[in-house]
């Protein structure tokens, strides 16, 4: 299984950071414009057991992804995996951590497998990889943008 992770360290709460990932809208706020972000259906607010089903492009035509929010551990931890999309398995941990001095991290750590057939030899371990460096640079500058701004 692939594996992908990153940080973020912002001037927030823990408590800001989990509510503002915990609302799905937000989740089209801060996805870079070509991914093409469409949410299908969602609660409000997360919790155990929501199902959130979105639209999601970038390697071709959009895809009507469901996935379901597996753990909920305010204010520290989401996990969303996915029941149903292109690939064979994604599993997708946010979690938030105090740094001290004002300061918090946002870590995203996401495991998944590639679709298999044909369409795994063009959709990769490697490209997907790169989308998600890609994407992730651009939600953090926008996560910084709208979280510190409520900090300040």
């Amino acid at each position: 299984m692939a594996q992908f992770e990153v940080t973020v360290s912002l001037r927030s709460t823990v408590e800001a950071a989990f509510d503002f990932l915990s609302l799905p809208a937000n989740s089209v706020k801060i996805s870079p414009p070509d991914a093409n972000l469409q949410i299908v259906e969602a609660p409000a607010r997360f919790e155990l057991g929501s199902r959130f089903e979105f639209l999601l492009g970038g390697f071709g035509p959009p895809q009507k992804i469901l996935h379901e929010i597996s753990l909920f551990e305010p204010p520290r931890r989401i996990t969303e995996t996915l029941v149903r999309g292109p690939l064979e398995s994604w599993v997708h941990h946010h979690i938030v951590e105090d740094e001290g001095g004002g300061r918090i991290a946002v870590i995203d750590r996401i495991e998944f497998e590639p679709p298999g057939g044909l369409v795994g030899m063009l959709v990769t371990e490697e490209m997907i990889l790169q989308s998600l460096q890609t994407g992730f640079e651009h939600r953090h500058r926008e996560i910084r943008k709208l979280l510190e701004q409520d900090s300040e």
